[in-house]
């Protein structure tokens, strides 16, 4: 199963990216580049979606701060695919300012708190990215 620390380490594996995890598990972002400027959101997820979900709350907050302090956000999304797992890039902010990309946002319930062993339920503004519309994709095929 990928993991956070699995998808900062591939993406570290290569020369683009110096990608280090949040300490705070309460941060609104899971990773930062520092020499890139570049804040990224993780979500793993154990089912493959062609529609990812993206929390507008947390959008807002990381666009607004990235705009503020001139750094990127992106949103990488991993879901298992056929013999492995495939990582999807976003680059949210670009694709609304170039594209006027259309998130589909509404409001929704669901757990208050993903990780944590709450069961409450509140309403959430959601949108959605779907897969077609990734920045990059990589697929990452496990060995057996």
């Amino acid at each position: 199963m990928m993991n956070e620390k699995k998808l900062i380490d591939l993406l570290n594996s290569g020369e683009d990216y110096n990608f280090v995890a949040m300490d705070d598990k309460f941060a609104r972002y899971d990773a930062f580049d520092t020499e890139h400027g570049i804040m990224l959101e993780i979500k793993c997820r154990n089912k493959h979606y062609d529609d990812t979900l993206l929390e507008k709350m947390k959008y807002d907050w990381n666009k607004e701060y990235a705009e503020n302090h001139d750094l990127e956000f992106m949103y990488a999304v991993s879901m298992p695919h056929k013999g492995g797992h495939k990582v999807y890039l976003f680059d949210p902010i670009i694709m609304e300012r170039d594209e006027e990309y259309d998130f589909k946002w509404h409001t929704r319930k669901l757990p208050a708190q993903t990780e944590f062993s709450r069961t409450e339920w509140i309403d959430k503004e959601v949108g959605y990215l779907n897969i077609k519309d990734a920045l990059a994709v990589l697929h990452i095929k496990t060995n057996h």
